[in-house]
């Protein structure tokens, strides 16, 4: 802890293949807190026999798809903590072509500022890489999509979404000026 008592400085970079397993371990982790009362319990209670499949996925990923952003925040000693995924919109939504596709954080970390930053920092990385319009998807159900909407997103549709066998609905939001929303 820094001799002041306040927070841990947080760096952020670009994920590498090392880190596959930290963020299998998130993302999973993750999931089962921000996703209890919501997804099947069936489903969230297979996720820990999956660690190795994820983390092959992530290596996968970062080794096959260098073109979409993967930024990681880390704070010693813990090391990652979070990050955040973007790429080409998965779905034709809207005329959005770029996507915030996925935002986890541990639970002792979020809020900090550490999910904005991330955000921010994703949605940089796809403005600089020519996507001019940017999505992401929440459940409907997910508290969290209010943060999304805190960081100026707007509502532009729902749809629906198969988790673990369930039909969910899921909540689609934009920024359809990125570069505006998050300069400065």
């Amino acid at each position: 802890m820094p001799s002041d008592g306040g927070p841990e400085p947080v760096r952020y970079r670009r994920a590498v293949v090392a880190d596959a397993p930290r963020l299998a371990d998130i993302h999973i982790r993750t999931l089962l807190v921000t996703y209890r009362g919501i997804d099947p319990q069936e489903w969230l209670d297979s996720l820990r026999d999956q660690l190795r499949e994820r983390e092959e996925r992530w290596r996968s990923r970062l080794t096959e798809r260098t073109n979409e952003p993967v930024i990681v925040a880390v704070v010693e000693p813990a090391g990652i903590v979070g990050f955040a995924v973007g790429g080409p919109a998965r779905k034709p939504s809207y005329d959005y072509d770029g996507e915030l596709i996925s935002l986890y954080l541990l639970p002792e970390h979020q809020r900090r500022g550490i999910g904005r930053e991330l955000v921010r920092r994703l949605v940089g990385e796809l403005v600089g890489a020519g996507f001019e319009r940017v999505l992401v998807r929440v459940l409907t159900a997910n508290p969290a999509r209010r943060f999304y909407e805190r960081l100026g997103a707007y509502p532009i549709g729902t749809t629906q979404v198969e988790v673990g066998g369930a039909l969910l609905e899921e909540s689609l939001y934009g920024w359809p000026q990125p570069r505006e929303a998050f300069s400065g």
